[in-house]
């Protein structure tokens, strides 16, 4: 009977666990994603002093400020002026979010999905059409972990075609991603990507994107040219295309880690080289201490066994009779006689 009503607990628990999860849209990407770039960020800590050629350090600067020389932190914590009014701009979520880097993006000063961890997470948890998922004709009731008035959905509308300002958007950047910016609580890099790409949709667009992988929930076909426009059919998303130029944020990392790894690895054994170096001379330090200290008493050893002849001398002269030198007194005759 016991053992019946544990399992009910557990059962209730991982239901309610369950539910919890499915109540709250693009909820594990958006985990996936924050946890990354918090060990992006804890991380650059460590590596932003490093050459400016180092390939992690260009790796996570592209991560995290979306350019590969990096930056400072605390300018990520207001909205960067790039989007404002870019909800006033058409089709600008769709471009921003769900398309492949065109000369445009630059010509305009406009971000591309894949630009970096900050934008994605803005085009995966911005409230889209009509403040959709949250606009009551779905069972979800939180975006990324977060209810519509705290994305700034209490006037009805959201980040999608025909829009104007950029309060949902700036909402999102408040509440959710400078938060993802603070590195203290930042895990394992490589997990944290691991994990991250994980949580990919292969979505290819037919034969013109074939490589087209997707973060967050949609309902995108091979059919689709477009992707992550806001809507309930195309998502709210972020789409990767990994096979044109430039990559997203998350491949320069990704081909970084192994050559982190290797350096981490060499930096090990020089300093296991150097500690036996240490531990060498340490033992050696000793005995030679010992060589110099023994000289003196080996002198003394020697004068004594000289003193201790001569007394032995000494005495036989005085026992035996048989003078060893000639008294002074036989070297004055001799004198005399010369």
């Amino acid at each position: 009977m016991m053992r019946m009503r544990v399992w009910m607990v557990v059962m209730v628990f991982f239901g309610v666990a369950a539910s919890a999860d499915e109540k709250d849209h693009n909820g594990a990407q958006h985990q996936a994603l924050c946890g990354l770039l918090k060990a992006a960020v804890t991380k650059w800590g460590e590596v932003r002093g490093r050459e400016p050629a180092d390939p992690l350090r260009k790796a996570l600067g592209q991560t995290i400020f979306g350019k590969v020389e990096g930056g400072d932190l605390s300018v990520l914590k207001v909205l960067p002026t790039d989007y404002n009014n870019v909800e006033g701009r058409l089709t600008s979520r769709g471009t921003w979010c769900g398309q492949p880097f065109y000369e445009t993006h630059t010509a305009h000063g406009w971000r591309w999905s894949g630009h970096s961890a900050p934008h994605d997470l803005v085009c995966l948890c911005t409230l889209g059409n009509n403040t959709w998922p949250l606009n009551h004709t779905q069972k979800e009731t939180t975006l990324c972990g977060k209810d519509g008035n705290a994305l700034g959905g209490s006037d009805g509308k959201g980040w999608s075609n025909g829009g104007s300002g950029n309060e949902h958007v700036k909402a999102t950047w408040v509440k959710v991603t400078v938060p993802c910016l603070n590195g203290e609580a930042g895990g394992d890099l490589k997990q944290a990507l691991n994990e991250f790409l994980g949580k990919l949709q292969h979505k290819p667009d037919g034969d013109i994107n074939p490589s087209r992988y997707i973060l967050g929930e949609n309902n995108v076909t091979e059919t689709d040219s477009d992707a992550c426009t806001g809507s309930p059919k195309l998502g709210v998303c972020v789409s990767y295309f990994n096979a044109t130029s430039p990559m997203p944020w998350w491949v320069a990392l990704r081909n970084a880690l192994p050559e982190e790894e290797k350096f981490q690895e060499e930096k090990r054994r020089e300093e296991e080289r150097r500690k036996k170096q240490e531990e060498e001379q340490n033992q050696e330090f000793p005995k030679a201490e010992a060589l110099r200290s023994g000289s003196p008493t080996t002198k003394q050893t020697e004068q004594s066994h000289k003193d201790n002849i001569t007394d032995k001398l000494r005495r036989y002269n005085l026992t035996s009779g048989t003078p060893i030198s000639q008294p002074s007194s036989w070297l004055f005759s001799v004198a005399i006689l010369i």
